[in-house]
């Protein structure tokens, strides 16, 4: 109630409204500009007091007027403004920044641009004896800048010229300032090609040196996208024995170091000298190379190698810890199947899939992780060089025709393994009985491009020769590629299969191979399925050239009897027009075998 009373004796505030109609008067600045009334000038607009304002510069008579210049402006040749030069404006936003990296690194820029002129000439063809005056124009140039241009995209290539084309003492004196950053330059992606530079043309001092900067950052190196090149660089072309046993065993993981002695100094001699270490190591080892296999594009065929054997030591794996020797097989597993299109592609690594193909027993795992890879890729498989050898392999394994008489005796030596149970043909035929159908398959729908190509005409031979199943449908695709008759020299350009260099040696071939197919008692005949799909009116085109004439000696010695007798009565019907032929070879055998 107390409160109630002060709030009843509290005054009412006084309200501002004039009751006499005089304006209110107020003291100190008011708080609204009040309306112009006098002469002063008018604000209005043409819109009319409140609401939306329309900016309408159109008078009352229906004409536009001007928009009012500004009293220093030049006066219009026409209602559009001059439109301003490109070239002009792009030539002087050029010199500006010209002008600020001047002004930012005035002498640095100048070094740089003068070391970059220097290298474009030393790079060329030049003399000796200006090359000599140049390179102690640009050690001068470049001194005390190493490193700064090391880093630097548009100036490293002139390090990586000093380093090829300098001396021994311009060489260290590079070397002594980057020393230190070895591992940082290999991270980068421009300054990782001056290590390469050193490993190739350093002194030996030099390449132990860079290899020593990597100790302890192997496995971090491997992980980089770009310092992982310079590693296998190093590893493959540079390293001695004792350099690579130091690049890999910081893969072995940290027991393995701390076990590791001069009397074992080797993984197999750590594990035999310390069994009750074997599982934590080789639970290191999985942490470690799990990553770098998840990578294939990181680490390449040179460590994966290393993995691999590395898993097939069934002596330190299957014998001795079971659980442990199946989680690396997966992790094998993983990274042939992430790398396999690499093996294919590789002059060496191809080489790793034939040995495999030689000695895995277990074909159904060979077929889910190399043949399935294969069968994805055919086009690029069978068009690449060493490819193309592990199809051919896979087709007649060993065929002194496909690989030198040196890799066959290298093949050989894992003959006889204690590994390799399963008899050989029975491994070799499983593996046929998988690539044979897609290989047929492929060729049904792609044998104009093989039988007219000179390196895949060999591998069209050997399937039609060797591989399992019907034959019938991929001889029917290649023999009806010479089903049109034969217009001597071509047609718009493109040969009969019976005159191509390669075309008429696959038919020449597939038809002397029916006695092959007659001995293993295959029912296929190429020559029956030629003639059925050629016919003979065709055939007798094919006298005309020199190759027809050759493909037309091989049916007369068809190993299917009644083909031949069919040919020879159709080439008897003009013998006299053969007669007429001049300066033929094929011709001249033909008349010889028909006499």
């Amino acid at each position: 109630n107390h409160l109630q009373s002060r709030m009843e004796a509290k005054p009412r505030k006084k309200s501002f409204t004039p009751r006499d109609g005089k304006k209110p008067s107020f003291k100190g600045k008011p708080p609204f500009k009040p309306h112009n009334t006098g002469k002063s000038k008018s604000c209005k607009k043409s819109g009319g007091d409140g609401g939306p304002q329309k900016f309408n510069r159109k008078a009352a008579d229906g004409k536009f007027t001007k928009k009012r210049k500004h009293p220093g402006s030049k006066k219009d040749e026409g209602s559009e403004g001059k439109k301003p030069k490109w070239d002009e404006f792009k030539q002087k936003k050029k010199e500006l920044k010209q002008n600020r990296q001047q002004n930012e690194k005035n002498e640095s820029y100048q070094i740089v641009s003068r070391a970059k002129q220097v290298w474009e000439i030393v790079r060329k063809d030049c003399d000796k004896q200006k090359r000599t005056r140049l390179m102690k124009e640009l050690q001068r140039l470049v001194k005390g800048n190493i490193k700064t241009i090391a880093f630097a995209h548009d100036s490293t290539r002139v390090l990586q010229c000093f380093i090829q084309f300098g001396s021994d003492e311009q060489r260290q004196e590079v070397f002594d300032e980057l020393k230190e950053h070895l591992v940082e330059l290999s991270k980068s992606k421009y300054a990782r090609n001056i290590v390469k530079k050193f490993l190739m043309y350093g002194s030996k001092q030099q390449v132990g040196a860079v290899m020593s900067a990597f100790k302890g950052n192997v496995r971090q190196m491997l992980r980089h996208s770009e310092a992982s090149s310079v590693v296998e660089y190093a590893y493959n072309n540079k390293a001695v024995l004792s350099q690579r046993l130091m690049l890999t065993e910081e893969l072995y993981g940290n027991t393995f170091q701390v076990c590791k002695s001069s009397v074992c100094p080797t993984l197999n001699k750590v594990l035999k000298a310390n069994p009750e270490k074997f599982e934590s190591i080789m639970d290191e080892i999985k942490q470690i190379l799990t990553p770098m296999a998840q990578k294939n594009d990181i680490v390449e065929i040179t460590f994966k190698t290393i993995f691999l054997q590395l898993m097939n030591d069934d002596k330190l794996t299957a014998n001795e810890n079971p659980s442990c020797c199946n989680e690396l097989k997966n992790l094998k597993r993983q990274t042939i199947k992430k790398d396999s299109f690499m093996y294919f592609q590789g002059e060496f690594a191809h080489l790793v899939l034939l040995a495999a193909f030689d000695c895995i027993d277990d074909t159904k795992l060979v077929k889910q992780i190399i043949i399935s890879e294969m069968v994805r890729s055919l086009s690029e498989i069978i068009s690449n060089k060493y490819g193309k050898k592990v199809l051919l392999y896979l087709l007649s394994p060993r065929n002194p025709a496909h690989l030198l008489a040196e890799i066959i005796q290298v093949l050989e030596k894992g003959d006889g393994n204690a590994h390799s149970k399963k008899d050989v043909a029975i491994r070799r035929t499983e593996l046929l009985e998988a690539v044979s159908p897609p290989l047929l398959k492929y060729l049904c729908k792609n044998a104009q491009s093989m039988v007219m190509d000179k390196a895949c005409s060999v591998a069209v031979r050997d399937l039609l020769g060797t591989a399992i199943g019907d034959l019938r449908p991929a001889m029917e695709a290649v023999a009806a590629q010479a089903a049109e008759p034969l217009i001597p020299g071509g047609e718009d350009g493109e040969l009969h299969m019976a005159e191509h260099p390669a075309g008429h040696l696959v038919l020449k071939w597939l038809i002397e191979q029916d006695a092959k197919m007659k001995e293993a008692e295959r029912e296929e005949r190429f020559s029956r399925i030629l003639l059925e799909k050629v016919g003979l009116e065709n055939l007798k085109t094919w006298a005309s050239v020199n190759r027809g004439a050759i493909v037309l000696c091989c049916l007369l010695q068809s190993a299917d009897e009644s083909v031949a007798e069919e040919v020879e009565v159709m080439l008897k019907s003009i013998f006299p027009e053969l007669q007429k032929i001049q300066n033929s070879k094929g011709v001249e055998v033909l008349l010889e075998k028909l006499a």
